[in-house]
Parts: C-alpha cells; sequence; structure tokens
C-alpha cells in the first residue's frame, strides 16, 4: 500500500488510527480492504479536482 499511496507506512499506520483511511484493526495491525481503499482514493482524487 505504501507504493500505491507514496506515503511511509507509518503515515499509513497514523491515517488508519486516525480514521482518516478506512481500516479495520486485527490485533495490532490494521486492514484494509482494496475496494474501501479504491472508493477512498477515488473520493480524494475528486475533491482535488474541486480545488
Amino acid at each position: 500500500m505504501t507504493r500505491i499511496l507514496k506515503v511511509s507506512r507509518p503515515t499509513i499506520q497514523r491515517w488508519c488510527r486516525d480514521r482518516k483511511l478506512p481500516a479495520a484493526k486485527i490485533g495490532k495491525a490494521y486492514r484494509v480492504r482494496k475496494e474501501d481503499l479504491d472508493k477512498w482514493y477515488e473520493g480524494k482524487l475528486i475533491e482535488a479536482a474541486k480545488q
């Protein structure tokens, strides 16, 4: 996921913890479904296009 979003692993973990990224915490790890990531990313692209 770090390569897809081009951000560091700690950034992704922080986004998950802060609920900025749709994720479920399973044990100590966060899991993000591909479908949820795609929807989230698409929404971010739309937001950026509106600005």
